[in-house]
């Protein structure tokens, strides 16, 4: 099979190139690599130069990636989305074991960003997890911040790129020293303060993290994300009143976090069928009695709670709502629960029992 694939390989070339001469089969990998330049260069042909470097993985397997990666990225400037094309097809010809798609796909990621072609490459990003199985994590870390890194430049893609400022953060969990991850930990902070909603549904959980907890005590932004993640309306407005210099240095907008905080507020009410007065979450969101039905509904817009209003009785009841974070108080509070269902439950059976006596 490799030789009739060399054959056609050279077949290929000839005929790309109009060369005058044939190549033997048996060099036909090595001068397929050597006119790598000139085949990117022809005009109109772009599916049978694919082929061609089809041929030359199918003929030669992964001796000449090494080269070929290099001749494929030296160039930002011309053929660009053809040579992320071959680039994937380079990745998808290597076995999982070998090594060389691993640098492979550090290749496409760069590539990728080099020549503005994130786009084209979500596909990867979407399967990272299952495309990176076994890489050892010092080589993951580089990797998952080079594409948050690009991410991050896309306009659609700040969320994305906090997810995987996420997952280079959880890569230092084992680790003694965590200082290298400072800076995108502080990142990774402002990020979810920006867009704390996106961040809340999506679970993003960041203050457990070790590289996050560095910050505590020493950067304000750990106690601005403590209070985005569990805290209230009240705790932000004194935290701002007390640090208006950590918003500024951070490009934090007071007005948007204010309103941010109001919609997460309103995901601390208890739920269940206690109905919560309008004039209640008027002090706690520091609104007009008038605009208590719009939070409630930006609210449930936003999925953060399930919730009826009663306009006539001037209240809400809260059914559901998103648990903003998992520590050990919530552990308590869901222990207490599954031991009142369960004394609930042997009650009840008790009952039945007794019943049929």
């Amino acid at each position: 099979m490799q030789a009739q694939a060399a054959t056609n390989l050279a077949a290929y070339v000839q005929a790309i190139l109009k060369e005058p001469t044939a190549v033997a089969a048996e060099a036909a990998g090595a001068h397929a690599l050597a006119k790598t330049d000139a085949l990117l260069a022809v005009k109109d042909q772009d599916t049978d130069i694919e082929g061609a470097f089809k041929l030359l993985l199918k003929s030669t397997g992964a001796t000449h990636v090494p080269e070929l990666l290099k001749k494929l990225t030296a160039d930002t400037t011309t053929n660009a989305t053809l040579k992320l094309r071959i680039l994937a097809e380079v990745f998808n010809s290597l076995p999982a074991a070998n090594a060389l798609r691993f640098e492979t796909l550090v290749s496409i990621i760069n590539y990728a960003g080099a020549t503005n072609q994130v786009h084209l490459i979500k596909s990867y990003l979407n399967d990272m997890d299952a495309l990176v199985a076994g890489v050892a994590p010092a080589n993951l870390q580089s990797v998952y911040l080079s594409i948050a890194d690009l991410l991050e430049k896309e306009v659609d893609s700040k969320h994305q790129s906090l997810l995987f400022l996420e997952k280079y953060l959880n890569l230092f969990e084992s680790e003694k020293d965590v200082s290298k991850a400072k800076p995108a930990a502080i990142r990774a902070a402002v990020a979810v303060i920006k867009a704390p909603v996106e961040a809340f549904v999506a679970h993003v959980e960041l203050l457990h993290l070790k590289a996050v907890q560095q910050l505590k005590g020493a950067d304000k932004i750990y106690d601005l994300l403590e209070i985005f993640t569990s805290k209230s309306l009240a705790d932000y407005v004194a935290f701002e009143k007390a640090s208006a210099a950590t918003l500024t240095a951070h490009g934090l907008d007071s007005a948007v976090c204010t309103s941010h905080m109001r919609l997460l507020t309103l995901c601390s009410y208890p739920t269940g069928h206690d109905a919560i007065a309008y004039a209640d979450i008027e002090r706690t969101l520091q609104v007009p009695a008038a605009d208590v039905e719009q939070w409630v509904v930006k609210a449930i817009t936003a999925n953060l709670i399930s919730a009826k209003i009663d306009q006539l009785g001037r209240s809400v009841v809260i059914t559901r709502s998103l648990q903003r974070g998992f520590g050990p108080a919530e552990w308590a509070a869901l222990q207490a629960k599954l031991s009142l269902y369960q004394a609930n439950v042997g009650s009840l059976l008790a009952t039945i029992r007794q019943a049929r006596q």
